[in-house]
């Protein structure tokens, strides 16, 4: 009997050793649903991952959203979450780490973080602001993200300060005005700016993967004009030199469904 119990316990634990977790973090003007919607989650869905639904802060604390009614723990799970995407990133990230403290609470797996955009900024922050996240944290995937600024950012401060007709004026207090702190941490890593402080701190010791829009395309719709190809890159960060793996990326700023393959790929390779 003790030692059938034992084949079926070593039968069991690679499966649950392996278990993985993966939280998504959009980017700027989008939500949790954008990785469904772009059919960044097929792919993981293929590889018998079970969506776990989207998180969202309320007053009440960290609520999840799902139209998967299974209770029964699975060894694979991504979730979403939602953000303020019009706030600073230390904001963002303050709500970050509310969700990803949950998600441990409930899971007891350490977390795969994925960032599109400014999102990789989120949880790069976040991981160097809060020391216990770098427990639960054993890899961040940065997608298209501005690891040394934008130009857009720049541009946006400046059209916030252009007088614009009375539709445009609307659209920019909504909108723009609201997100001038975001876009003032996004402006290109210069002594006294925020990136260029961030990009200097030490960094924990976890797994650096960098998917970085190439930018080598003569089609426009291949092309990525809101972060240059190597600001993407992780290994441009002081702190982060040579411990970033880098993928290239055929592709424009938004997520797409290959993106989803490479991450699924990507999350074959993590033990």
């Amino acid at each position: 009997m003790k030692i059938i119990f034992l084949s079926i316990l070593l039968v069991l634990m690679p499966s649950v050793l392996a278990a993985k977790t993966v939280v998504f973090i959009h980017g700027y003007m989008e939500d949790g649903m954008v990785w469904r919607n772009k059919g960044v989650t097929t792919a993981l869905l293929a590889d018998q991952y079970v969506d776990q639904g989207t998180l969202v802060l309320k007053n009440k604390g960290v609520q999840r959203f799902s139209s998967n009614r299974s209770t029964i723990f699975s060894p694979n799970v991504f979730y979403t979450i939602e953000l303020p995407w019009q706030m600073s990133i230390v904001q963002q990230a303050t709500i970050l780490s509310h969700y990803l403290i949950t998600i441990y609470q409930h899971r007891k797996e350490t977390i795969t973080l994925v960032g599109h955009s400014n999102g990789g900024l989120v949880a790069r922050y976040a991981l160097v602001n809060q020391i216990q996240l770098a427990k639960i944290v054993n890899t961040l995937i940065s997608i298209a993200t501005p690891h040394l600024g934008s130009p857009l950012a720049q541009l946006a401060i400046l059209a916030n300060k252009t007088p614009l007709d009375e539709l445009s004026q609307v659209l920019v207090d909504q909108v723009l005005e609201k997100s001038t702190p975001l876009f003032r941490q996004l402006r290109a890593a210069k002594p006294d700016s925020f990136l260029y402080w961030l990009n200097q701190q030490p960094h924990p010791n976890v797994a650096y993967i960098s998917i970085i829009r190439k930018n080598e395309s003569l089609l426009p719709s291949k092309l990525d004009y809101v972060v240059p190809a190597y600001s993407q890159n992780m290994n441009n960060v002081f702190a982060l030199r040579g411990k970033s793996t880098a993928y290239a990326s055929n592709q424009s700023h938004t997520l797409n469904r290959n993106d989803g393959e490479l991450i699924a790929y990507i999350m074959r390779s993590i033990n």
